[in-house]
């Protein structure tokens, strides 16, 4: 016999309403999992009162103890389950939940205790005592008929344990498992029972579990008060607040608002309130609401609030979206209607509506730079008409694309009327809100309210006289939690006999979904297969493809009840737990119907995003794999979601988001398929979205399992797709034999197959693997190959990344003109494309080609621009490879604290993404400016990793140059000639024009002693620079040309390009010529001009250089502390002595 859903009672057959409550009786689902309080009790003295009465007897006697239990079991709305002999089973929160279903099933169980201890006294023929015992429960259970039956039934672990306490009790005794004791209210007095064994066995494995003991229960009953609507209470600091940031933003500035706290604090209802006296009519809202679904759509917080705005319906076809779009730009963004950037605005609408547009036809980074910019446009182009809010709610779902547009809209429309106000649950780290250095950013987080807030809730509900006592109950049950204490209050409302309180929200919102109507019901089901928010239309069409009743009318109840909010047309739940509690209540199975369905009307409709129909389609797919085959949901789930899980990730490729993507193929990989084929492909597209993620480690797991696979399947365009994605990882660890080794197999599979622009793309990569560590020559030729394909196939794209490629190899064979002609071409051709990215590669590299000419102002500049870019478009990569340029900057300026941090934080993003290349080049910095700090100990440690990298770095040159640039700085010049001579060999192995190490070696051979070899090594240096003419000088003076070493020095003096280290070399190598020549005078101002720049630099080995240079040449006194000048700077100081540079020469008079 079927349930009514409202009551519980049981239905006659065909009854179209219920007799006892009048609800209308509709079809629905036979099974649901809900949360239950099963109580288990069994008669004891059962057995001896058999043996002494006769049969008949015995059986009317238990009959009646059976019936005043049963009574007792529904006055608490129980629902007995079973009869067993002499034990009874009953269900609490089942077919229909209450707030308090725990505290209830207590309840009934004292009940039954008193009403079979009476029964017995009433039957003088009951010689033995009838005793009974009980067991109660709480947990999740499958409730629904057993096959063959007609009656509904609780399936599950929890009936299992109950039966277990029930034998654990003693006669009279009430056992609890602990979370029926964690759920009950403070009314049920109840122990810890410490004599009991506390291991409870279920179904042959055992489980730990508390038991506790009922001891006895207190009453209290509320005086029942009329029910009021429930205002908003507290929040006065925070509501102040928002009033005055959003008077500024009414007033022409732009603002940042984070609400943050935990779910159900009131969050978005704070935010809501402030916005509802928002001092400016022409304001408008834009309002979006992150779903909890990875897998959906990442732009539909945006696309729900700018379609909603333009009120137009996203479903219709393509073309008819086109033209409506159009008219709503021209209307709504005052856009001239034959302005070119309508069509932007109207192509990037169909792009994230999932239509086909003009952006599927741009690389993925493009495309997303254009949504970037078409959003930023229409905010700002709407800004003008007055101020504009964007509300973007639930921001803890939000993928990293979303916040990445955030920080766009933040940094583009600072100086625009704009306020963006966030909520976000406080447990979850996000890259939100940016720094300080907005005009107004402020992050506010949600505490509980305070008693007497929440007492003014409760008061505002119960009217002024509320009792004190259950005032604070309700505080204490929901800890100050606005939701919990909403949903406690409205229930003591509308139930004020019932003098217990709910356990749980989720008790709570279960209570709340079972008072429905069952249409109602079948909505919020519905939508919670759905998602979190949508538009009305589509609940409707889901009602009619489950063919079931729906109205407009029905949504209104819901509103009105808090269960949906309704705004343009779209619903969204109050709160995410509502829609959390509605989904767990349906069967899995059911769940896998409605989700496969979804699907299914997704595809054949033909116009949703791939995403989200692949979210359905994996749904019902996992749900399948956990509980079998299901009725209505095709065999073929599994295959079925698993391509379209790949589709969604390569379209999540291709637009850019590299996290999404290799979400969406993991869950493919995870749901497993039969395709080998299918399968190497979703590897693939994984591995090459966590090498653009920098986790080169996963890509790397991933890249080797599809070469292995593709390989034994005879798949050779996989195994060179797969080969390519290796060689990458290889050349970026610095491995570049196994980088040669990869791409060029990878050249050679696609020649063969005849696919020519992957052979343009790897060849472009195999030049690439040379420039780090390789041939340039080599890099060259490979290069040039790839120019000519990509001119031949109008690949402009590549073509552009091909002459970046190029400016490199130019850059380090010191031909510094033709770097710059390619990178001037590769830029006006990505400016062009409109691809960021590349300007941004292109940029980058001009920078350091600036810095190495000495133009540091013009260098930081462009590394400014190139890192804000880069954050902008979400690339962790660039911003450190910009803080290390940076960083070499601040060093040659003589900020060297300003260095250090810069260096360190670049360290630790390149950490974080495991590039040793990258984490090379922050610790080149970092280590000479540990050195001029002073900081002696931290720099030899940081020389010792610098080694280790350069002899596990493959043949790059870098780190060697580094180590031996740090190492005659500090005037360990052995160290410094032996890492030297290696840095040399293997720049000159590659074919650049090594004049910085030249140089360096040049130095270090100063500080052993051999100026003759030093000059004879820069002979050899083809770019001159400061940094050649001061050693230059330093090794005339040593050999005696005091002539060159002073103009070489004066040289040096006069370039504005020459760093602080440059002239300080060149000062004292010059006041050496000056002393041997009897020009004191001379000498003496050029080490103070030397000794001052020192200072300013702050650089303790230049000053300690110039003191000691002073003290031994002029005899000057000096409290400058040496101890960390190296012993090559003193054997040259002695050098330079020995050779005529002496106190006694410097008492004469200048000539």
């Amino acid at each position: 016999m079927a349930n009514c859903s409202s009551c519980g009672r049981d239905l006659p057959e065909g009854a179209r309403f219920c007799p006892f409550c009048g609800h209308e009786v509709v079809a629905s689902a036979n099974e649901e999992r809900r949360v239950v309080t099963v109580v288990f009790a069994d008669i004891v003295g059962y057995t001896a009162l058999s043996e002494q009465l006769d049969p008949e007897r015995v059986k009317r006697l238990i009959d009646g103890a059976f019936e005043r239990m049963i009574a007792d079991i529904e006055s608490f709305d129980g629902r007995v389950d079973k009869v067993l002999g002499d034990g009874i089973l009953a269900l609490f929160g089942a077919p229909v939940a209450h707030e308090d279903d725990a505290d209830r099933a207590v309840w009934a169980a004292m009940q039954m205790h008193e009403s079979l201890a009476t029964y017995v006294d009433e039957h003088d023929d009951v010689e033995g005592p009838l005793r009974l015992r009980v067991g109660v429960n709480t947990g999740e259970v499958l409730f629904g008929a057993v096959s063959g039956t007609t009656e509904s039934t609780a399936m599950g672990d929890v009936v299992n344990v109950a039966s277990r306490l029930q034998t654990m009790a003693e006669p009279g005794d009430i056992l609890l498992g602990d979370d029926t004791a964690s759920l009950v209210s403070d009314d049920i007095i109840r122990e810890l029972v410490d004599d009991l064994h506390p291991e409870v066995t279920v179904r042959g494995r055992e489980q730990q579990l508390k038991v506790w003991r009922v001891i006895g229960r207190q009453h209290r009953s509320p005086e029942r008060i009329g029910r009021s609507g429930l205002p908003f209470v507290g929040r006065a600091t925070q509501l102040e607040l928002m009033t005055s940031i959003m008077g500024m933003v009414a007033n022409g500035r732009s603002a940042i608002v984070a609400v943050s706290g935990e779910a159900g604090s009131g969050k978005s209802r704070l935010v809501a309130e402030a916005l509802e006296s928002f001092p400016s009519r022409q304001v408008v809202v834009f309002a979006g609401v992150c779903a909890p679904f990875g897998d959906t759509n990442v732009w539909s917080p945006i696309a729900s609030a700018l379609f909603r705005r333009l009120n137009f319906d996203p479903s219709v076809p393509a073309s008819t979206l086109r033209r409506v779009v159009r008219e709503r730009a021209v209307e709504l963004y005052d856009f001239l209607a034959d302005d070119p950037a309508v069509d932007r605005f109207v192509e990037g609408v169909l792009h994230l509506l999932g239509h086909p547009s003009e952006l599927d036809r741009v690389p993925p980074l493009q495309a997303r730079e254009a949504l970037f910019a078409m959003i930023v446009e229409g905010l700002r182009r709407r800004s003008r008409k007055g101020p504009v809010v964007l509300w973007i709610d639930d921001l803890q779902w939000a993928d990293t694309l979303l916040i990445d547009l955030l920080h766009r809209i933040a940094r583009s429309l600072i100086d625009r009327p704009v306020l963006v106000v966030t909520a976000q649950r406080d447990d979850v780290e996000l890259d939100w809100p940016p720094g300080n250095d907005l005009p107004i950013t402020v992050r506010m987080p949600l505490e509980p309210l305070e008693r007497d807030e929440a007492a003014a809730l409760v008061a505002a509900a119960f009217g002024p006289d509320v009792d004190g006592e259950l005032a604070e109950r309700l505080y204490e049950r929901s800890g100050g939690n606005p939701l919990f204490l909403t949903e406690l209050t409205e229930l003591a409302q509308v139930h004020p006999e019932s003098s217990d309180l709910p356990g749980t929200l989720r008790a709570l919102i279960a209570s709340r979904l079972d008072r429905l109507s069952p249409t109602q019901r079948a909505i919020v089901d519905n939508a919670a297969v759905l998602g979190t928010t949508g538009p009305v239309v589509a609940l409707a069409e889901f009602a009619e493809e489950m063919r079931q009743p729906f109205t407009y009318d029905e949504v209104d109840e819901l509103v009105a009840d808090g269960v949906f909010e309704l705004s343009l047309g779209w619903w969204r739940f109050r709160s995410d737990v509502v829609r959390e509690v509605a989904y767990q209540t349906l069967t899995k199975q059911v769940r896998a119907q409605r989700h496969a369905g979804t699907a299914t009307v997704m595809l054949a409709h033909g116009s949703t995003a791939i995403d989200e129909v692949a979210y359905h389609a994996a749904s019902a797919a996992e749900l399948v794999a956990e509980i079998g085959p299901v009725p209505g949901v095709l065999a073929t789930i599994r295959e079925q979601a698993v391509q379209l899980l790949h589709d969604a990730a390569r379209r999540s490729l291709d637009v850019g988001a590299f996290h999404q993507a290799q979400r969406q193929a993991t869950r493919g990989l995870e749901l497993g398929t039969d395709d080998p084929d299918v399968r190497r492909h979703l590897l693939l597209v994984r591995g090459e979205a966590l090498r653009e993620r920098r986790m080169a480690g996963l890509a790397r797991a991933d890249g080797d399992a599809v070469l292995a696979d593709s390989i034994e399947a005879g798949d050779r365009a996989t195994e060179a797709a797969a080969r390519r994605l290796l060689g990458v990882l290889d050349q970026r660890d610095g491995d570049l034999e196994a980088a040669r080794f990869q791409l060029s197999r990878s050249v050679e599979l696609f020649r063969e197959l005849g696919d020519d622009i992957e052979t343009a793309a790897s060849l472009r990569d195999r030049g690439f693997a040379e420039i780090f560590g390789g041939s340039l020559s080599d890099a060259e030729w490979l290069l040039g190959e790839s120019e000519a394909m990509s001119e031949q196939l109008d690949d402009r794209r590549g073509r552009a990344w091909v002459r970046q490629h190029q400016a490199w190899v130019a850059f380090l064979s010191g031909d510094g003109e033709l770097a710059e002609e390619r990178l001037t071409l590769a830029r006006e051709e990505f400016a062009d494309l409109g691809d960021r990215q590349g300007s941004g590669w292109a940029n980058g590299l001009l920078a350091y080609v600036r810095f190495f000419e000495r133009d540091f102002a013009e260098a930081e500049r462009l590394a400014n621009q190139v890192r804000s870019n880069a954050v902008e478009l979400g690339d962790r990569w660039a911003p450190s490879m910009m803080d290390s340029l940076v960083a070499s900057i601040r060093l040659w300026s003589g900020r060297f604290s300003d260095s250090e941090e810069l260096s360190r934080r670049a360290l630790i993003g390149f950490e974080e993404l495991g590039d040793r290349f990258g984490m090379v080049q922050a610790l080149a910095p970092r280590l000479r400016a540990l050195v001029a700090l002073g900081r002696t100990h931290e720099a030899e440690r940081t020389l010792e990793e610098m080694m280790s990298f350069g002899e596990s770095f493959g043949n790059l040159s870098y780190p060697w140059m580094a180590v031996a640039g740090a190492s005659v700085h500090m005037g360990l010049g052995e160290r410094g000639v032996t890492v030297g001579e290696e840095s040399l060999a293997r720049v000159l192995a590659m074919g650049a024009e090594g004049s910085e190490n030249r140089i360096t070696l040049a130095l270090a051979r100063c500080q052993v002693g051999e100026p003759d070899i030093a000059l004879a090594i820069l002979l050899d240096v083809s770019r001159e620079s400061p940094y050649a003419g001061a050693v230059h000088a330093l090794a005339s003076a040593m050999t005696g040309d005091d002539r060159a070493a002073c103009d070489f020095a004066d040289g040096v003096i006069a370039d504005d390009g020459a760093t602080y280290l440059d002239r300080v070399i060149a000062d004292v190598a010059a006041a050496a010529a000056d002393v041997r020549s009897g020009r004191a005078d001379d000498a003496r101002n050029r080490l103070a001009r030397a000794a001052r720049v020192a200072r300013a630099a702050g650089d303790a080995v230049a000053r300690a250089l110039v003191a000691v240079a002073s003290t031994t040449w002029l005899g000057a006194p000096t409290a400058t502390d040496v101890e960390h000048l190296g012993p090559g700077w003193r054997r040259v100081v002695d050098h330079l002595a020995a050779m005529g540079a002496r106190p006694e020469l410097a008492e004469q008079p200048s000539t």
